[in-house]
C-alpha cells in the first residue's frame, strides 16, 4: 500500500481499510490527508459522525472496563480475607490439635515409663521370692502397682479432657460451606 494524497482520499470508498491493515497495524498518519479543504462537505460529515460513534463506544467500553476492574478488585480484597481467615482458622485447629498430641505422647510416656517400673519390681520380686528378703521386694511391687494405677486414673480423666476439647473442636471447625458445625 502507499501513502495516500488528497485526490486519492476524495474517492475511497471503503474507509475501513484505513483504519486497520490487514496484518493488524495501524496505518501511518501519512496515509490521512493533511489539506481536509479539498476534501468534500458530506466525506467529513461522514468522517466526523464515524469519530463520534467510534469515541463514544470507546466510553462505553472504558466505563464496563472500569466497572469490571473496581468490581475484580473488590472480589479479590474480599478473596483475600477470606483466606486470611481460613488460615487463621487453620492455625488455631493445628494449634488445637498439637496441644491434644502433646497430651497423648505425655501421657503415653508417663504409661510407659510406669510399665517398665512395674516390669522391674516384678522382675525384682519373681527373683527374690526363694530368698529370705523376698518380702522387701513384695513391698516394692506393690508399691509399683499402686503408682501404675495412681498415674492411670490421672491419666484417663486427662483423656476425658482431651476427648472434651475435641468435641469442642470440631464443633467450632467450619464444615465444607463454610459454616460452623
Amino acid at each position: 500500500m502507499t501513502p495516500l494524497d488528497t485526490t486519492a482520499a476524495l474517492s475511497i470508498q471503503n474507509q475501513a481499510d484505513l483504519v486497520v491493515r490487514k496484518d493488524g497495524k495501524w496505518p501511518p498518519t501519512s496515509w490521512f490527508p493533511t489539506e481536509v479543504q479539498l476534501l468534500e462537505r458530506s466525506m467529513l460529515e461522514n468522517n466526523y459522525l464515524e469519530l463520534r460513534r467510534n469515541y463514544k463506544g470507546l466510553m462505553i467500553s472504558r466505563g464496563i472496563h472500569q466497572q469490571r476492574s473496581k468490581r475484580q478488585a473488590k472480589q479479590l480484597h474480599e478473596f483475600k480475607q477470606r483466606l486470611r481467615s481460613v488460615a487463621a482458622d487453620e492455625a488455631i485447629a493445628k494449634g488445637e490439635a498439637y496441644a491434644m498430641l502433646e497430651i497423648i505422647a505425655d501421657v503415653v510416656n508417663h504409661l510407659e515409663a510406669d510399665g517398665e517400673a512395674l516390669n522391674a519390681s516384678f522382675q525384682e520380686y519373681q527373683g527374690g521370692r526363694r530368698q529370705f528378703n523376698g518380702a522387701a521386694k513384695i513391698g516394692g511391687l506393690i508399691q509399683a502397682v499402686i503408682r501404675f494405677v495412681n498415674n492411670w486414673q490421672n491419666h484417663k480423666r486427662r483423656f476425658k479432657e482431651l476427648a472434651a476439647r475435641q468435641q469442642l473442636a470440631l464443633r467450632t471447625l467450619p464444615s465444607a460451606n463454610g459454616q460452623a458445625a
